[in-house]
């Protein structure tokens, strides 16, 4: 029940949500995170946004959608949408910096996850979220 208020579901659960829809992302593209960890950068979150559109009550059904856009040279967003009964409820981004793991300085996005990313210009308008620059 930690995550209802009142019978609703608690605003803090959608950044959980969106935490496991990029873990889905990054493991159907290929970096499970035992392999990001492995091989990869560290992606800790720097920002974070979501629009709460309509109530979402603790029984309700949500379809989650997870992309990642908005590369830049050493960060990237992803954005998250959650939709109750075919209507957008919920939109949200996340966004995350590349570091080395050992000394944590900033490192570029790796090729992979640049490659499978929604090209740069189609993102931000197709949830209505202005870019953050």
């Amino acid at each position: 029940m930690a995550e209802v208020d009142a019978a609703q579901i608690h605003f803090t659960a959608m950044y959980r949500w969106m935490d496991r829809g990029l873990s889905t992302w990054i493991a159907e593209i290929g970096y499970p995170f035992t392999r990001l960890l492995a091989e990869g950068p560290g992606i800790p979150i720097v920002e974070t946004r979501a629009r709460f559109i309509e109530r979402v009550m603790l029984d309700d059904e949500l379809e989650l959608t997870t992309t990642v856009g908005g590369i830049g040279r050493t960060s990237f967003r992803s954005r998250h949408r959650f939709h109750l009964d075919g209507a957008l409820a919920v939109d949200g981004e996340l966004v995350h910096v590349c570091v080395d793991r050992e000394n944590r300085v900033p490192v570029e996005v790796p090729d992979w996850l640049r490659a499978s990313a929604v090209p740069r210009g189609e993102d931000p308008a197709d949830l209505g979220l202005a870019p953050i620059e």
